[in-house]
């Protein structure tokens, strides 16, 4: 049985990047996050453990929105991971789902999203660009970078720069 967790036992940290070098061996794996992780308390680290093992890791970490009236600060899913003997089992979409909840209730007013353009949608991202949200980096796809609003009701004044917090 899967269970979603939040990342706080001695173990997690060489767990999740034993993790991120196989699911992300293509791409050299993922360093940059594994440092940009340790010792924050700003960022919502979700596991899924099957049997006492992390199979799947998720990370949400600051973003600041640019806007004419001022910073506001919303969250970015900056990694999500699953070991791939596991992957297309749903355990990417239940670490997201948990992850993005939990962001709801804390009162978070967006997310965004450097991502697959199949994928993220199913969550309820949609193409920053429509909602005139531009990414910091300029050679990021337009159909990748997503943003997903947890207030529909701030839909429609937030717009400018993201801007992902310590990247």
């Amino acid at each position: 049985m899967i269970k979603i967790r939040p990342q706080n036992q001695s173990g997690d940290a060489q767990a999740i990047y034993t993790l991120n070098e196989a699911a992300f061996a293509e791409h050299g794996g993922t360093e940059a996050f594994d440092q940009f992780r340790e010792g924050r308390d700003d960022i919502v680290s979700l596991v899924a453990e099957d049997q006492q093992q992390i199979i799947g890791h998720v990370l949400f970490s600051p973003v600041t929105l640019e806007t004419p009236n001022g910073d506001i600060q919303g969250m970015g899913l900056g990694q999500l991971a699953v070991q791939p003997q596991h992957q297309n089992q749903g355990i990417g979409s239940l670490l997201s789902e948990q992850g993005i909840q939990q962001l709801r209730e804390s009162k978070c007013p967006f997310i965004i999203v450097i991502g697959h353009a199949s994928y993220y949608p199913r969550f309820g991202f949609s193409r920053g660009s429509l909602h005139n949200i531009a990414c910091q980096w300029e050679h990021v796809p337009d159909e990748t970078f997503m943003v997903l609003f947890l207030n529909e009701g701030d839909q429609h004044k937030l717009t400018g720069v993201a801007r992902f917090d310590g990247l």
